[in-house]
């Protein structure tokens, strides 16, 4: 059975079931101010308007706190980046140099070359082979003393949480809204503008004015809810300002201590 068949009957149960009510219990007398069911009508509005804002404002919420792991992940992942940098510091001195170097070019990729790829919602082969370079270089370093030991320990153990981190990113770029969702929010937001014209709305310049603020206001929560449910894309992706800050820590500990 398709996963949009239990929702889809369950749409159409509820048409189903209101047209049911509405045919066989509704009246058609007319009251004293000369409208059909102002009170009915009033609710079905009223209905209208709270799904779509419940529909919106979940879509919203949740999209927003993805937005917030994403860009809380990529300090994770540049922390992880940096306390590797330091544990390496302890490895001899051609160990040393190799697996800084590595660790400097992964950062650079992720910040060039990644980034572009995380908007359309993937992450970069190569990258993620300059960061099994980086693995390789950690296992294969020689440690002789117990400080080379425990250096060796401690840059593996950051490693592992720079793979933890990096595949959080992955999902998180692939993740997203069903589409089934924003199918519903699109009918509701229409027909919720459409409702009051449907139901026969004058129209004069006051209700006009105000048909169109609503309209947009349906228009710019839809927009929102699209732009949020990408973390890496533009106006409000996550940005690479975690790994500029991981290559800066980098030259800070390349400097002479003092």
């Amino acid at each position: 059975m398709s996963p949009y068949a239990v929702p889809l009957l369950a749409t159409l149960g509820g048409a189903a079931f209101a047209f049911c009510l509405g045919r066989f219990l509704g009246r058609g007398r007319v009251t004293a101010e000369g409208d059909y069911g102002s009170q009915a009508l009033s609710i079905i509005g009223a209905v209208l308007l709270s799904s779509f804002i419940l529909l919106t404002g979940f879509q919203v919420a949740g999209s927003w706190s993805a937005l917030s792991t994403a860009r809380s992940g990529t300090y994770d992942e540049a922390r992880a980046l940096t306390d590797t940098y330091w544990a390496a510091g302890g490895l001899a001195a051609a160990d040393r140099t190799t697996v800084r170097g590595l660790l400097r070019r992964y950062t650079a990729d992720v910040r060039t070359a990644e980034f572009p790829e995380l908007r359309h919602g993937r992450t970069s082969p190569a990258t993620w082979q300059a960061l099994d370079r980086v693995r390789g270089a950690v296992r294969g370093a020689v440690a002789v003393r117990p400080d080379q030991q425990a250096a060796k320990t401690a840059a593996q153990s950051a490693l592992a949480t720079v793979y933890e981190t990096r595949t959080d990113r992955a999902a998180a770029a692939k993740a997203g809204i069903p589409r089934i969702i924003w199918l519903a929010m699109v009918v509701s937001g229409s027909f919720l503008v459409a409702f009051p014209a449907v139901l026969g709305l004058t129209a004069t310049p006051r209700h006009l004015v105000a048909l169109c603020f609503a309209a947009a206001a349906v228009a710019f929560a839809i927009s929102l809810t699209a732009q949020l449910n990408h973390p890496f894309r533009e106006p409000f992706g996550v940005g690479r300002t975690a790994f500029v800050f991981a290559e800066t820590r980098f030259g800070q500990m390349d400097a002479p201590q003092r």
